[in-house]
């Protein structure tokens, strides 16, 4: 493809001291088996060198673009990105993902199949770095195809490095919210754009590896779970379908259930008198679960009666799950 050619497809890369990641990252974009791609990295105020690894894919290949910015957080440096896209299509890519080779040429399959898709995804794997830890659509789950907003309702169902969009479906109404610089602002997005007339179609082929590792932010999960609650009373406030509200209030009531857990696993270093009322609070949030009503009786069991023994059992449960 000459340059002068307006590309089918952009890709939206943000990266922040990305140096030691994004370079594999850029590599499996290059070698994608579909060619009609432009890649526009957003470097948002890194202080380490993933600006210059980025300029060397720039100055071998055309197509990938390097943009700076002062450091802004991810919701805003998507949308920047975005805003330069020129293509009819806008694929999103962290920084710490890959794509398999024919993850581009698959999903431009599926749009050209049905012409009421709007918006494409894939099945994915979760990545350690050096293997595949496990699949996020089995076998047996359905795949959340055409207007989603129902399973959306219930959790992010869909992974952002996955996501190909119709750049008229997002630009200009549908951009990234940047007051979530917490994280979800790609369910917050999905949310919207299903409340809107989103007509989604997946492959259950996993054609992305979404890395898994300790620094990345799906580990940071107190500000995750915040994140979540803060989604969810956003769009419980803005939806306009009543068969909605009592999916998000029951997503409500469960992220706020386990916040109170995630809390509580805080406490045990500095605060353990603190513990049993953060689980009798999880439970009262949502009390289906009633491991967690199990959980209070086993911690708030008197210490003359063996309670001791009881809390180290609930203890190893909440530093193991949350």
């Amino acid at each position: 493809m000459s340059v002068s050619e307006t590309p089918l497809v952009s890709v939206v890369i943000p990266a922040f001291n990305a140096a030691g990641l994004i370079g594999q990252t850029l590599e499996s974009l290059r070698l994608q088996t579909f060619q009609n791609f432009e890649a526009l990295i957003v470097d948002d105020g890194s202080t380490d060198a993933t600006a210059a690894v980025v300029q060397e894919f720039c100055n071998a290949d055309r197509r990938f673009r390097l943009m700076r910015r002062p450091h802004a957080g991810l919701p805003a440096t998507r949308n920047a990105g975005m805003m330069q896209a020129r293509g009819e299509f806008i694929a999103f890519l962290d920084a710490d993902d890959l794509w398999l080779p024919e993850k581009l040429e698959r999903q431009m399959k599926l749009f050209r199949a049905d012409p009421r898709v709007n918006f494409s995804y894939t099945n994915f794997y979760f990545w350690d770095g050096t293997r595949d830890l496990q699949v996020h659509y089995r076998s047996r789950r359905p795949l959340p195809d055409g207007v989603p907003a129902r399973p959306l309702a219930r959790s992010n169902v869909f992974g952002i490095s996955t996501v190909i969009v119709r750049r008229e479906t997002v630009i200009p109404d549908f951009l990234f919210d940047t007051r979530l610089i917490g994280g979800c602002e790609d369910w917050d997005l999905f949310l919207r754009l299903a409340e809107r007339g989103l007509w989604a179609r997946g492959t259950r082929e996993p054609l992305v590896r979404y890395r898994r590792w300790p620094g990345n932010m799906s580990n940071q999960k107190l500000k995750m779970i915040e994140s979540d609650v803060h989604v969810l009373e956003k769009n419980l406030r803005a939806t306009k379908r009543r068969d909605l509200l009592p999916i998000y209030r029951r997503s409500l009531n469960l992220a706020r259930a386990r916040l109170e857990l995630i809390r509580a696993r805080r406490m045990l270093d500095d605060s353990p008198e603190k513990v049993s009322a953060a689980i009798w609070r999880a439970w009262t949030f949502y009390p289906r679960r009633l491991k967690w009503l199990m959980w209070f009786a086993l911690v708030a069991w008197p210490k003359f009666f063996g309670g001791l023994a009881a809390q180290k059992i609930v203890h190893r449960k909440l530093i193991k799950k949350f």
